[in-house]
């Protein structure tokens, strides 16, 4: 199962990284001081995030192991595939990170816009995550794609979206009297909800070779599920330094 190892290995050094590069940019300031920096940290530690899983995914399909678990039947796990289709494929703007959204709509760099953030509150204490937040609009311009682009089957969409939203981004959308494109979600809980709906599968076949993949085999084994049908809404105005 050295495969699988390989990959949950690949999938905790990410998940660090992308961990580290949230602290320098927001608790440690380096969006203030270099904006571009902190954000291409970011995003490239997104991105590791999404191929890593995508690497289990693959693992899992060369060791017979993917048949235990259709990862489109279980939304939690199709949503990270969606994702990291969309950025490999260059599909929907990549679902940006609403920093990558600021940087390109924003009227002028450093001047307030106003945004929703909806994040996906803990159901356990102790649980909460970071935030990276994605657009929601550029991820419904994603699932509304004719199927020969994402290869996406009806339930699998109709799943993802349900699993997201609840069916109350829209409303939310119009209490606050803003466009949907103002809308964004963390994946940070999307990302946790996935990798311990894995664990029960992979952690036969995973033998730990660093400190990373010890604790988050450990984490996620002892977590429960994020309910993604209870929100945390939060509107104001936002800006990112030039």
């Amino acid at each position: 199962m050295e495969l699988v190892t390989d990959a949950f290995e690949d999938l905790s050094h990410a998940l660090r990284v992308l961990l580290e590069a949230d602290l320098r940019a927001n608790r440690y300031g380096l969006l203030n001081t270099d904006r571009a920096e902190a954000v291409g940290n970011i995003e490239m530690g997104l991105a590791a995030v999404f191929n890593a899983f995508h690497s289990l995914y693959d693992a899992l399909d060369k060791t017979k192991s993917k048949s235990m678990l259709n990862w489109y039947e279980c939304p939690e796990l199709a949503t990270i595939l969606i994702l990291r289709n969309a950025r490999h494929h260059n599909q929907a703007k990549k679902v940006r990170t609403v920093y990558s959204f600021y940087a390109q709509e924003a009227k002028k760099l450093g001047c307030m816009e106003m945004y929703i953030l909806v994040d996906f509150p803990p159901s356990e204490d102790g649980g909460d995550t970071f935030n990276v937040f994605l657009s929601w609009a550029d991820f419904q311009e994603l699932l509304s794609l004719p199927k020969k682009q994402t290869r996406l089957r009806e339930p699998t969409i109709d799943s993802v979206r349900s699993y997201i939203t609840g069916g109350k981004f829209s409303d939310y959308a119009a209490y606050f009297e803003l466009d949907e494109e103002r809308l964004f979600f963390n994946v940070v809980p999307l990302i946790v909800n996935a990798a311990i709906k894995l664990i029960p599968l992979i952690e036969p076949m995973v033998k730990p070779r660093s400190v990373e993949s010890e604790t988050y085999l450990s984490l996620f084994k002892d977590m429960y599920l994020i309910d993604t049908r209870e929100h945390e809404v939060n509107c104001g105005p936002i800006a990112f330094m030039p």
